[in-house]
């Protein structure tokens, strides 16, 4: 078997902001606060950081704020870890300038997504992502979340992909557990790409395990902020690798409410509470959704039994 390029944690890093402006349209990027969850979570073993995906508000970020933000990061993490910038859209002129600009600051993957909202067919997916590849040169993570863009990039087309070697990794944010809807396609990706160092890598947090054990090789993930639940996915990792699988899916079983209080409302309106952080509209606040002060409450509260160390920023 080929040397996977992708393996281990990777967290799709949170971007903070500053309570600084009362309509919350313009609230600035916290810096510190960056620095904070950065340091924490290369000190728990992070293999790589992800700024300005999804979880980073990459849909409300404007263009400067989110180049701004990719060179803090990388300039800030040096060599401590590798990272990967969210670079994708639905237009593939504006992909190939974000990720130019992005390769001015420093040659590192990016993360790309289908095409939200128009929805391309099967050849003008593919076109998207070898345009991506002529024009910037750059090593390219595809990213499959159809739950956000109504597009998927189909098993043929993945592999197809996958023969170039600037494309290095899967992100398959969909669900490919026993009896999931994507489950074949993802299992045929995984068998055509053994030789290759393309790797497959879970989108989904509460499969880890199941991915690990059919071949794939780690996870990017929102839960991974949180530091106590990057230690237990490398947990995770580490037993699966060794076939300790009942181990494995012990531990992800462990690692559910962590989980499922990141996506009790849609990512990342859960972390900005973890976090005590604000965000861009049209996100909001857990207290400005349904039930929200009893969310809240129990997101403070889970804080304190299973992730003391975001008690920081809680003063």
């Amino acid at each position: 078997m080929a040397t996977k390029r992708l393996s281990g944690v990777y967290t799709a890093l949170f971007t903070p902001l500053k309570n600084d402006c009362e309509k919350r349209l313009y609230n600035s990027i916290d810096y510190e606060k960056t620095k904070l969850i950065i340091d924490d979570l290369i000190s728990s073993g992070v293999s790589g950081i992800v700024p300005v995906g999804t979880t980073g508000q990459s849909a409300t970020l404007s263009h400067k704020q989110h180049l701004d933000f990719i060179r803090f990061v990388v300039d800030y993490i040096g060599d401590r870890c590798e990272v990967i910038a969210g670079a994708g859209s639905n237009c593939t002129r504006e992909s190939v300038s974000i990720i130019n600009k992005i390769m001015d600051i420093k040659r590192i993957p990016v993360l790309c997504v289908t095409g939200y909202y128009n929805n391309p067919p099967r050849y003008g997916v593919k076109k998207h992502f070898e345009t991506l590849a002529e024009e910037t040169g750059a090593e390219i993570v595809l990213y499959n979340v159809p739950g956000r863009t109504n597009s998927y990039i189909t098993a043929d087309t993945v592999i197809d992909l996958a023969q170039n070697p600037q494309f290095i990794g899967l992100k398959q944010a969909v669900d490919f557990t026993i009896g999931g809807d994507h489950r074949e396609d993802t299992l045929n990706i995984i068998k055509a790409t053994e030789d290759m160092p393309f790797s497959v890598v879970s989108g989904e947090d509460d499969s880890l395990a199941q991915l690990i054990r059919d071949g794939g090789t780690g996870i990017i993930s929102a839960t991974a902020n949180i530091p106590e639940a990057l230690t237990m996915m490398n947990t995770i990792i580490t037993e699966a690798r060794q076939g300790n699988h009942e181990k494995a899916f012990e531990l992800q079983f462990q690692l559910t409410p962590l989980i499922q209080a990141c996506f009790s409302r849609k990512n990342p309106i859960p972390l900005g509470t973890f976090f005590n952080s604000p965000l861009y509209q049209p996100l909001c606040s857990v207290l400005e959704t349904e039930d929200g002060e009893i969310l809240r409450e129990s997101l403070l509260e889970l804080i304190n039994s299973q992730a003391p160390s975001l008690k920081k920023y809680h003063p």
